[in-house]
């Protein structure tokens, strides 16, 4: 594959991987399960990239390599089944239990910073990861260029994580 296509191959790969994690893990419900499954898809994509050709739809290759992932996932879950005795689900539940909850107080902090945010990473934040829009797509529209997107994104994260370490925890 020339340099050129190279890299509109790998940049089409990247601005997927929203798309396809979201796809198998709604496929397999367990997040772990999820991740490993889309690192052996984006390794046969990678393996594969020879036999997709521009201008196609990346998104029906993706998503059909995927879903065989999936079942080859499913079927070895099948042949190799992990059964907890009674004993060990219950420490686990317990110990589950024993975590506090604060999922509320983070998505709290996750709103206030948010809204800190200079409008223009505010808003690529929302049309990045709440719309699910890929970076390639997001350039376009905005008439920028992808790597531009990227660096506003990553300085919105970056401003994002430093704020909500500087919020103070709640007491309950």
């Amino acid at each position: 594959m020339p340099n050129s296509e190279s890299a509109d191959f790998i940049e089409l790969m990247s601005s997927f991987q929203g798309r396809l994690y979201g796809l198998i893990l709604s496929l397999v419900a367990d997040p772990d399960a999820a991740n490993d499954i889309l690192q052996d898809t984006n390794l046969i994509l990678w393996t594969k990239a020879h036999e997709f050709q521009l201008g196609t739809s990346f998104k029906s290759w993706s998503f059909r390599i995927a879903s065989f992932q999936v079942m080859a996932w499913r079927q070895k879950k099948m042949r190799d089944p992990l059964i907890f005795s009674n004993e060990i689900i219950q420490e686990m539940m317990a110990e589950q239990n024993k975590r506090p909850d604060n999922y509320e107080e983070r998505k709290d902090k996750m709103e206030t910073c948010l809204a800190k945010l200079p409008e223009r990473q505010r808003d690529l934040i929302k049309k990045r990861y709440g719309l699910g829009s890929s970076i390639v797509h997001i350039a376009e529209e905005l008439q920028s260029t992808a790597n531009s997107i990227r660096q506003v994104l990553f300085r919105a994260r970056t401003n994002l994580t430093q704020c909500v370490k500087s919020l103070p925890e709640s007491d309950s």
